[in-house]
């Protein structure tokens, strides 16, 4: 049968098809400018030598002057759209937003410039990391995610698993959670391993450009990236590595696809056929869910280390008159003996103002104190501070963490606690509920699985999986009726409710038992959504995400 001159296109807009178009000798992958409802695209060929269905209008379409997409991207971007109940269309618009394809065009024959080479250094691991090696190896050989718990330790891991996947003619993606920890693990890499590339929101668009022409040209490569280097273009990808898996920044909250880049990770290395490794200092509860399980295999490198944490019972203190402002003498005390040692205090506060406040509130009690000797942050900016051992954490606000409606709170302050306490010898928290479970796992040295019981109990995540159903409606009546009577189509599920200080916006929440027939609760959710927004004419108002945080 002669070939057909009809292509599919997937392009850059939420569609639940792709369109067809008039292009004779594309391939798959391939990038072509086209014209929809009106306004030119650049569409990338998800099928060739196909026949039109009745009724459509078929239009021509351009090849490109810019590279191709490999079957790979196109791939994940399905995997991804299935995942999160989204269109691929809607993902391959973050793959390659516009502000990408404009620069990709003015560059389009330019020539790539050299990547830095940096001179080597010869990489010696300990004998435990040597152990952790062979058995994340062995991990890997099973076909298993592993989950590495360590502190700065596991990153020579990183590296010494990196040499081994280029070795084999294969390349690395490495992810982090934040910009700054992109730079400080770009410098440990760098330090063995010559050319590493970094792909981030802080370089610019030229620099980002390179890495993805770099990546594309199939010679192997390490990227370090924050998770917009999922949707680089990537080539032969052997190694994926999530440091810090456990944190919420690698949730994106919007657009579609709404991922989460550990679990965006996984469904990237079904791909590419690749190993992943999973970091951690202090594991999600997902993840070790998931050892329990089965699913991952755990490697503990944790090292020995002594820090003495004391709680200081607020409510007992204000009673015998042992506070000096919000400060415990406790404390002071604590403090004034770590100045005297000239040793650094980190004073950790609930947010950004309170920690200016904190900090001159201190600094009244002990004017004469060096600045460089007092430092202060937040729970979520503690991680990227350069200092990484102080004499003395103090957490001012403690109560501020243990939150009271969201489920993960207990978890969440665990973490930045056992987090803290890799930081130093002697950690402080003032509090008016001592008896809380976090502060008793704490002292006890136990992880986040201490509140697996209570999520079974109670049918939260990780022993489900959660749909969140958002709607956005400056129409406070019509939000409140069609959300209402949503909630009624859909069946069991939480709402609506309005988010924090939202009166534009309301979310049902569905629980969705983790068995097999998960695939195809969350499908018939969103084919619910998807008739209720046609026949209420109320396209554009509702967004799924899956499992949110």
């Amino acid at each position: 049968m002669p070939a057909t001159p009809f292509i599919q296109v997937i392009l850059p807009l939420k569609l639940e098809w792709d369109p067809y178009y008039e292009l004779e000798g594309a391939a798959v992958g391939d990038r072509v400018d086209l014209v929809f409802a009106r306004r030119h695209y650049v569409g990338v060929v998800s099928a060739v030598n196909v026949v039109p269905e009745a009724g459509f209008k078929v239009l021509s379409a351009v090849p490109s002057e810019l590279p191709p997409v490999g079957v790979e991207e196109i791939d994940f971007w399905r995997r991804l759209a299935a995942y999160y109940l989204c269109t691929v269309g809607e993902v391959y618009k973050v793959a390659y937003p516009m502000r990408q394809v404009e620069s990709e065009k003015v560059t389009a024959r330019r020539t790539k410039a050299p990547e830095t080479a940096s001179e080597e250094a010869a990489l010696v691991l300990s004998s435990a990391q040597e152990s952790a090696v062979q058995a994340i190896l062995q991990g890997f050989g099973a076909g298993k995610t592993v989950l590495l718990e360590g502190a700065d330790e596991k990153t020579d891991i990183y590296v010494d698993l990196a040499e081994r996947t280029l070795s084999e003619g294969k390349s690395v993606l490495c992810l982090v959670p934040e910009v700054t920890l992109s730079r400080q693990l770009e410098a440990r890499f760098a330090a063995c391993i010559p050319g590493v590339l970094r792909f981030d929101s802080s370089r610019t668009v030229a620099a980002r450009r390179d890495v993805a022409k770099a990546v594309r040209s199939g010679a192997p490569y390490v990227v370090l990236g924050t998770r917009s280097a999922l949707f680089l273009p990537h080539r032969n990808l052997g190694l994926v590595i999530v440091h810090e898996e456990q944190e919420s920044a690698y949730k994106q909250d919007s657009p579609a696809p709404r991922l989460h880049a550990r679990e965006a990770s996984i469904l990237l290395s079904l791909v590419h056929h690749s190993d992943v490794l999973l970091g951690s200092s202090t594991p999600s509860l997902e993840s070790l869910y998931n050892v329990e399980r089965g699913a991952f295999v755990y490697i503990d490198l944790k090292r020995d280390f002594y820090c003495e944490t004391e709680l200081v019972n607020l409510s007992a203190e204000t009673r015998k008159k042992g506070l000096k402002g919000s400060f415990s003498l406790k404390l002071l005390q604590a403090v004034q003996a770590c100045l005297e040692r000239r040793e650094k205090v980190l004073l950790i506060s609930r947010y950004k103002a309170a920690q200016e406040e904190s900090l001159a509130e201190l600094k009244t009690f002990f004017p004469s104190a060096p600045d460089k000797l007092l430092v202060t942050a937040t729970p979520a900016s503690f991680k990227t501070l350069k200092d990484s051992s102080f004499g003395l954490v103090a957490v001012h606000q403690a109560d501020s963490l243990l939150g009271k409606e969201d489920f993960r709170s207990d978890e969440r302050a665990l973490q930045v606690f056992r987090q803290l306490q890799l930081r130093t010898s002697l950690l402080v928290i003032q509090t008016r509920e001592p008896s809380h479970p976090v502060f008793k796992a704490l002292q006890e040295g136990q992880d986040a699985r201490v509140f697996l019981p209570e999520r079974q109990a109670v049918g939260y995540p990780p022993v489900t999986r959660l749909v969140d159903i958002g709607l956005l409606d400056e129409n406070p009546k019509r939000l409140a009726f069609l959300s209402s009577k949503l909630a009624r189509s859909i069946g069991p599920c939480l709402g609506p409710y309005a988010p924090q200080g939202r009166e534009d916006a309301r979310i049902l929440r569905v629980t969705i038992p983790r068995d097999k027939y998960l695939k195809g609760r969350k499908q018939q959710i969103a084919a619910a959504v998807a008739a209720f927004e046609k026949e209420h004419k109320y396209i554009g108002h509702i967004h799924l995400d899956v499992d949110p945080l």
